[in-house]
């Protein structure tokens, strides 16, 4: 093999965040506009402002779908790669799960579907579609990483060889750290898509979404400084006290307050990425107006370094526990030495999916410069001269 088994863990590790990542940045883009569906221009007629809500939907419709490709390649990564996560995940977090699922069966029609009929009322219940099958998701993905940091209640049943769970798996997601993710979350999707539509709407109604990403912006900072003081004096995070001499699930791990702050004294590099988010941010507001391109890719950058920094924080950590086993909490906790598939699998996995990554990043990207390279914004026009094939 060209990799050690130590190396492999790891590379997957940075392939699966990767993958977060770009999920994040493309579909977290659309779930942003889309959130923002129902609320747009409230101090008009709905008739009246129909036509902004059409050009909104209209930058993200050419590419929403594909952007889904993300979480796919997730979920079978984390079949292949770590396959007690994927066990203990979608066996305990059902309820979650589900409610993802039920809420995005209404993105498709809410697209395909909303301009069949020319009637307020109709139009009206696929904008709030659009926005239940944006909210509800980004909302629980923000939920499930703040539950993270605190661990699920599960443990290692040694006799049945799969993580069981003790109390209500959904409840334990539950949390003032988690809720204050989740709303992070969502609040960053709004930023994005409001830097996105300020870069892809001329006239006033991109400078509008530019005031608005202004606005989102300041929230996530604030939002990310709160959940740095919490990380750092008051939430109790995990350390491991002992490199892993096999795959056990037996960890030792120790808890105290400003355990997840560890890994950033231990390596002082991983500051760059807390602090690129805060920099790229504060740029991308800065600049919005005069290069609104920019300002877009810098949101995108934020979202990135800031999905760094928590995985920074969490490593080794794939899905804590909060179980104590013998008085000690943490130690049946799944990690990237105790959860990873055998070493040929890592390998072979690892060649399949960097052809098919490359294939996927090339296509997307083919597909974006042909959508964009003619005109880079929309205005009314565009509608007219499109009546047959924009929504």
């Amino acid at each position: 093999m060209i990799f050690d088994y130590i190396t492999l863990q790891i590379i997957w590790w940075v392939i699966i965040l990767l993958v977060l990542i770009l999920y994040a940045t493309t579909a977290g883009c659309d779930f942003g506009v889309t959130i923002m569906m129902p609320f747009m221009s409230r101090h008009k007629k709905f008739a009246d402002n129909d036509i902004e809500r059409r050009l909104a939907l209209n930058t993200i419709s050419p590419t929403w779908d594909g952007n889904q490709t993300w979480i796919v390649i997730g979920g079978g990564a984390l079949f292949g790669i770590w396959p007690a996560v994927y066990g203990t995940i979608f066996s305990g977090l059902y309820p979650a799960l589900l409610l993802i699922l039920f809420a995005f069966f209404l993105r498709p029609p809410g697209f395909d579907y909303r301009a069949k009929i020319d009637r307020d009322g109709w139009r009206k219940f696929w904008d709030w579609g659009l926005f239940v099958s944006s909210f509800i998701p980004m909302f629980l993905f923000g939920l499930v990483l703040g539950a993270l940091f605190h661990g699920l209640p599960f443990y290692h049943d040694d006799f049945m060889l799969r993580s069981e769970y003790i109390g209500n798996s959904f409840l334990s997601l539950f949390s003032p750290f988690s809720f204050l993710c989740a709303l992070l979350a969502v609040v960053m999707c709004l930023m994005h898509g409001s830097f996105h539509l300020n870069r892809r709407l001329s006239g006033e109604l991109g400078k509008r979404f530019g005031r608005l990403a202004t606005l989102f912006t300041m929230g996530a900072l604030v939002g990310i400084t709160l959940g740095v003081i919490a990380l750092s004096f008051w939430l109790p995070g995990m350390v491991v006290e002992a490199a892993p001499f096999s795959l056990s699930y037996h960890t030792d791990v120790n808890v105290m307050v400003g355990g997840w702050m560890s890994n950033f004294t231990l390596h002082p590099w991983m500051w760059v990425a807390p602090v690129l988010c805060y920099v790229a941010l504060i740029l991308a507001i800065i600049i919005k107006s005069a290069k609104p391109a920019i300002a877009y890719w810098c949101s995108a950058i934020g979202i990135a370094a800031l999905m760094c920094s928590a995985a920074f924080a969490l490593f080794p950590f794939i899905v804590p526990s909060s179980v104590a086993i013998n008085g000690k909490i943490g130690v049946q906790s799944l990690t990237i030495w105790n959860a990873s598939s055998a070493p040929y699998s890592l390998m072979g996995m690892f060649y399949i999916t960097i052809v098919v990554m490359i294939a996927i990043i090339s296509y997307k990207l083919w597909g974006f410069y042909t959508i964009w390279r003619d005109k880079a914004t929309l205005d009314q026009s565009d509608l007219e001269d499109n009546k047959h094939t924009f929504y």
